[in-house]
């Protein structure tokens, strides 16, 4: 270890060190005194409260205003009209339709939503049956509310699949950020409700029981545009280059999991990195996002749409937080696009937890992944579960049963789970900001890739060739291993601003499918969506026009990844010669 590393582990060891449980405790015992909807006075009062802390800390802090759209459940229910007389609580979820007086309509159970595989064929034939019917389903999906609605469902109740008592909020916003008038019309005009699985286990079993099951179904929502405030901290490095570190501070209810245990993490992360501004390599930026719950990722997508020149030409990393400090979540998950070098995480997690990551999955559609078009190369956020055995009841908080319920309060926080979580940011940001060359490999990127289209390849009709895909890949592959180590060696300056538009750019190719300047759709995704949906795809098993839509789609979508790949193969080119 040279002088100039030994001193900069020196510097990362008292960073760690320097982490405070009693200040992350201080912090998520404020911000969880209040329900921080966004827009509302108890999530202006966190955002002041996050701005005199940084305060405090001789942090420059902006507040962004932005204006949002948002959709706040306000009430739902379920009433029984045939052949009994009951009423079902329930719960509207965000940006279904407002039906105050109810839709009535008969019951069909969605025997095929707890995950049978249909063929593509035998799927439109089911769906086609739910046409003026209130649907029973354990699916509650975006994608599927839009299925329902184009089949002509009057009405869906998504039953829960764990035993709790309390109904989880949730939404069916279809919209990544704030609606264009272009994509207004795919909000959801159908009434959605979620129930307990007690309560929907009852409406299934008496809709099994009787020929005709009769429900109203009511929504009430409050459906508006609302200021909100978008703070953000500012730490300078020595050059242009930065990390933005995020997580969003709305919540649902009190929130203490989701995410004040986030807040008060980035508080401790801006506490610890201030005096170092000026020093770093590069700077660290901190964003708290509004938005996230009830406007579907609005805050971090206005703020994409706003920084994108500097987004695009100097953020290095997104690092988004979200249920750290959870009491349960003991095992820590990487989740990445799988751009970085696997060593740099696990000799972290190894160093601060005693061992290493016992799996690794990659970045899901959600937790404000806004940030796809901008040409970052590193994208990463730690996902926490239970012991391996415990049962799942949430898709977030650990698993914890209480995410997004009115339950999620400070005693399901883990104070010292906070501690190691901080530390472990703290050391991961550290890293990035003082490397000189970026820890990421674009060599085993693509080799994954290839892998992934492979298997899709390998899975769909002949009509659909990836032939041009692959090509270009190795075209790519090839003038990368000539060329990396050259540049890195004779021109490193070079090097780092090529290995972070070639990073970003294949980022944004396996992981969206839409402009560098807009956002997909919020529907569950797999790597290279624009290409997944003619996995299991046969012209035996597909109706014909669905087939053809999905060829279509294909050949546009490969036209845009063989272009691109094209452009990433002749910067490289340019970087060389110039």
């Amino acid at each position: 270890m040279g002088n100039a590393e030994a001193a900069s582990r020196k510097v990362r060891d008292r960073l760690i060190q320097s982490v405070d449980a009693g200040r992350l405790d201080e912090h998520v015992r404020a911000l969880s005194k209040w329900d921080r909807l966004t827009g509302e006075p108890g999530a202006e009062m966190a955002v002041d409260y996050i701005m005199d802390q940084l305060s405090t800390y001789g942090i420059t802090g902006e507040r962004h205003r932005l204006d949002m759209f948002c959709s706040d459940p306000i009430y739902g229910e379920v009433q029984v009209t045939a052949p009994e007389t009951f009423t079902v609580r329930a719960k509207s979820r965000s940006f279904c339709g407002h039906f105050p007086e109810g839709v009535c309509g008969d019951v069909i159970y969605d025997r095929h939503s707890q995950g049978a595989l249909l063929s593509s064929r035998e799927e439109e034939v089911w769906i086609s049956s739910f046409k003026d019917k209130i649907v029973l389903s354990w699916n509650y999906y975006e994608d599927y509310v839009q299925k329902l609605e184009q089949a002509g469902a009057k009405g869906l109740i998504h039953i829960w699949p764990t035993a709790e008592e309390y109904i989880h909020e949730e939404t069916v916003g279809p919209i990544w950020g704030t609606p264009t008038p272009e994509n207004a019309p795919s909000l959801p005009k159908i009434p959605v409700v979620g129930v307990t699985n007690g309560d929907g286990r009852k409406l299934l079993a008496l809709a099994e029981k009787v020929d005709v099951l009769t429900v109203s179904v009511k929504t009430e929502l409050q459906t508006s545009v609302k200021t909100a405030s978008l703070p953000v901290a500012v730490i300078p490095g020595q050059t242009e280059e930065f990390l933005l570190l995020s997580g969003h501070y709305d919540s649902w209810h009190l929130g203490a999991t989701d995410n004040a245990v986030g807040n008060a993490l980035c508080l401790e992360v801006a506490r610890a990195f201030a005096p170092l501004a000026g020093k770093l390599k590069r700077g660290i930026k901190i964003a708290w996002w509004p938005g996230h719950s009830n406007a579907r990722y609005a805050g971090s997508a206005w703020y994409c749409d706003h920084q994108w020149q500097e987004l695009q030409q100097h953020c290095v990393a997104h690092i988004n937080v979200d249920f750290p400090g959870t009491q349960g979540g003991i095992n820590i998950v990487p989740r990445s696009t799988g751009m970085e070098d696997p060593a740099f995480l696990q000799e972290i997690v190894t160093e601060l937890t005693g061992e290493p990551p016992r799996k690794w999955a990659f970045m899901p559609r959600g937790a404000d992944q806004s940030f796809w078009g901008v040409d970052i190369p590193i994208h990463l956020g730690i996902k926490y579960e239970p012991a391996e055995g415990t049962t799942i009841c949430a898709p977030g908080c650990a698993g914890g049963w209480w995410w997004h319920t009115e339950g999620d309060t400070y005693d399901k926080v883990d104070v010292n789970l906070l501690h190691r979580d901080t530390k472990l940011h703290v050391a991961m940001l550290h890293e990035i900001a003082e490397r000189e060359s970026l820890p990421i490999q674009i060599d085993r990127f693509l080799q994954k890739a290839m892998l992934l289209l492979e298997e899709l390849d390998d899975h769909s009709a002949e009509e659909f060739s990836f032939g041009p895909i692959y090509q270009a890949i190795e075209q790519l592959r090839q003038k990368w291993q000539e060329s990396a180590a050259l540049l890195a060696s004779a021109r490193p300056d070079a090097y780092r601003r090529v290995s972070k538009r070639v990073g970003g750019g294949l980022n944004r190719l396996m992981f969206s499918y839409s402009s560098p300047y807009d956002y997909d759709h919020t529907f569950p995704f797999k790597p290279f969506p624009g290409l997944h949906s003619v996995k299991d795809t046969y012209r035996s098993n597909t109706a014909a026009a669905t087939f053809l839509f999905r060829q279509t789609r294909f050949v546009r979508q490969r036209n845009r990844l063989v272009q691109e790949l094209h452009l990433l193969t002749a910067m490289i080119d340019s970087a060389r010669e110039t």
